[in-house]
């Protein structure tokens, strides 16, 4: 009876040896089998939701997937939210989340445990440039203007942006700050409109803003651009220098991309990256949503965004160091 037993119990252990590695193809061939849920860690309105929205909506158009894409917005601690609940979800093939900048930064400059370059690499979208804007009647007409006026006063000259210690605005500050060698007085703010009331206000000297941030103000000659913090000029604005032709080594912008829960299979990965890139290649998302918006077309694949995310994690942490924060 023992034999009989051993011998059972090797057969089942044979059998599962056989049809383990199978599941793994069977699960690849039938994904998606129900919906993806991709998790805006920010409210409904911001630059992330309307991308995933974007690209949620360009899926279902074309059918890029059998299943739909399921756009949840879970907002609050600067991301963290959303973040935490995503990295719980370990293995998870049907959760993704957006990423952007501040999903690096933030985290790193306050210690929290868990930070955007933690989850599953699938695809970088987009770059959000940056904008250094003034008031159309303020006193300075130039970015040399500003640097200028901070040399002579250090922590002075303001410039307003989102978000606190470690946000995309606070990085930008340092950086301009260390490449032009003056110490600029950052004021922080919760959004990307009050920035720019603030600034129409007279409350600030100048503002960090992405193009769509202040397209409408500067357009309708209330405000005027400095400079941009890109490698190269533009194309929405394409008058308006680039810090590092000024001589400054200032480049900063703002990645947006899509991960997976930590730890999602190759084949998930596999599979939406190959749906976004599609996405990225229709005139939906290059004329609706790129050119609209301001912004620059750059998709990542899984391997290439992978490697990004480390040299960016990398760089903020250099870039907080220096700040002092670190």
């Amino acid at each position: 009876m023992k034999r009989h037993y051993n011998l059972a119990v090797l057969f089942l252990v044979a059998l599962a040896l056989v049809l383990v590695p199978n599941i793994a193809p069977l699960q690849a061939a039938s994904y998606p089998e129900k919906p993806i849920n991709y998790i805006v860690p920010w409210a409904a309105g911001g630059g992330s939701d309307i991308m995933a929205r974007t690209i949620a909506e360009i899926i279902r158009k074309y059918n890029f997937l059998p299943q739909p894409v399921v756009v949840v917005n879970r907002p609050g601690g600067s991301g963290a939210i959303g973040m935490n609940e995503v990295f719980q979800k370990k293995g998870d093939p049907y959760t993704i989340i957006g990423v952007v900048s501040g999903q690096i930064s933030t985290p790193l400059a306050i210690k929290a445990p868990v930070d955007g370059a933690m989850f599953a690499p699938i695809a970088n979208m987009a770059m959000d440039e940056y904008l250094v804007v003034v008031k159309t009647d303020s006193p300075f007409k130039t970015a040399q203007d500003l640097i200028e006026a901070a040399k002579a006063k250090p922590d002075v000259v303001t410039v307003g942006g989102s978000g606190t210690t470690g946000s995309e605005d606070h990085i930008s500050t340092g950086l301009l700050g260390k490449a032009a060698n003056v110490r600029l007085k950052y004021v922080p703010f919760n959004s990307g409109g009050e920035v720019m009331g603030a600034l129409l206000g007279g409350h600030i000297d100048s503002a960090w803003a992405n193009p769509n941030e202040c397209l409408s103000q500067v357009r309708g000659g209330l405000a005027r651009i400095l400079g941009v913090a890109a490698p190269e000029r533009i194309k929405i604005f394409p008058d308006v220098p680039t810090f590092k032709e000024m001589g400054y080594d200032a480049v900063y912008r703002q990645f947006r991309a899509i991960s997976g829960a930590p730890g999602m299979p190759d084949y998930a990965v596999k599979t939406i990256a190959e749906a976004l890139k599609k996405v990225s290649e229709t005139e939906d998302w290059q004329k609706g949503y790129i050119e609209k918006n301001g912004l620059t077309s750059l998709y990542l694949g899984p391997e290439e965004y992978a490697k990004f995310l480390k040299d960016v994690k990398e760089e903020y942490r250099q870039i907080l160091v220096d700040l002092g924060v670190l």
